[in-house]
């Protein structure tokens, strides 16, 4: 073997194992990382499919993220929605309870704490926020807190305080949803009936004794009736918000799917098969140390040896 000869399979060498060396470290940077490519240059033709199924699954976990938490406030609106129509059905029985047995006296306090239950369910918030005072973001939607006020609020402005618009979400299908309506929508019918029902109260001294005028249960039945009313339709509101909480739960659970559908179609194509990098790897570092020593026994030759 000439001179010439070893020296150009001592550069082959050292070219195979730079070669086998930069494999085997991509090899063990797939087994560390699970991915193909360090970037998306590494894909090729594929970056860009492989960029915009990311970026639908980005989207995807995104708005699933916003349903799970409209879905956990609508929970807590919904049983405010729901404390309201209890409150008005327990003032309403309570009325008609009180004309059967000929005996006002009970009526004063359930109807303090009907009111309470009332502006307490209709102040709540949801992340800080007052959820029945529209699209504002502070303070609470129903300005009164006690009987005596509700007396001398009459108008609307009196009795609440919230933004002109609705609160709405829009989750990217360009249809915003209202989440709720305003307070005063909800309620301003219901006041009224407390309103009348305390100024009865107080007309009668404070207190509806026993037994109980022909005039005060005729006012107490229409009292007892719009309350009635009332409870109806904060149940039907009361619906309405399940039916957007469950509305969103299905979209919810779709967008799931599909995230994992996309999720499933990434990694087919960006992750590293583990199984596959490992019998790679294995193949490689016998080559690389089969060159290894090919290198090493070339480089103890000398030109010496040949002349």
């Amino acid at each position: 073997m000439t001179g010439a000869v070893t020296l150009a399979f001592i550069n082959q060498s050292m070219s195979d194992l730079r070669r086998l060396t930069d494999q085997m470290t991509d090899l063990n940077r797939q087994m560390s990382t699970g991915a193909k490519h360090h970037d998306l240059k590494g894909f090729g033709g594929s970056s860009s499919r492989l960029l915009s199924a990311r970026t639908l699954m980005t989207q995807s976990d995104s708005r699933a993220s916003l349903l799970q938490q409209m879905q956990a406030r609508f929970g807590v609106q919904g049983a405010a929605l729901g404390q309201v129509a209890d409150a008005s059905t327990t003032l309403s029985q309570s009325i008609r309870e009180a004309i059967s047995a000929n005996d006002g006296r009970g009526i004063s306090t359930e109807l303090e704490l009907s009111f309470a239950s009332v502006v307490q369910a209709l102040n709540e918030t949801w992340n800080g926020k007052p959820m029945f005072a529209g699209e504002r973001q502070e303070g609470n939607p129903v300005r009164i807190n006690s009987l005596d006020e509700l007396t001398t609020a009459i108008t609307p402005d009196a009795l609440f305080d919230e933004a002109e618009r609705h609160q709405v979400v829009d989750l990217g299908t360009g249809s915003p949803t209202v989440l709720a309506a305003k307070a005063s929508e909800l309620a301003q019918p219901l006041f009224d009936a407390m309103r009348e029902l305390k100024a009865l109260l107080n007309a009668s001294g404070g207190s509806i004794g026993q037994p109980i005028t022909l005039s005060q249960q005729n006012e107490l039945l229409q009292i007892a009736d719009a309350l009635s009313a009332q409870a109806v339709s904060f149940t039907n509101e009361q619906a309405r918000t399940g039916q957007l909480q469950k509305r969103y739960e299905t979209e919810d659970i779709r967008l799931q799917e599909r995230s994992d559908l996309i999720k499933k179609e990434i990694g087919e194509q960006a992750d590293a098969d583990g199984g596959e990098v490992a019998m790679r790897l294995s193949t490689l570092t016998l080559q690389y140390e089969a060159s290894a020593k090919t290198f090493a026994e070339l480089s103890r030759l000398s030109l010496l040896d040949f002349i």
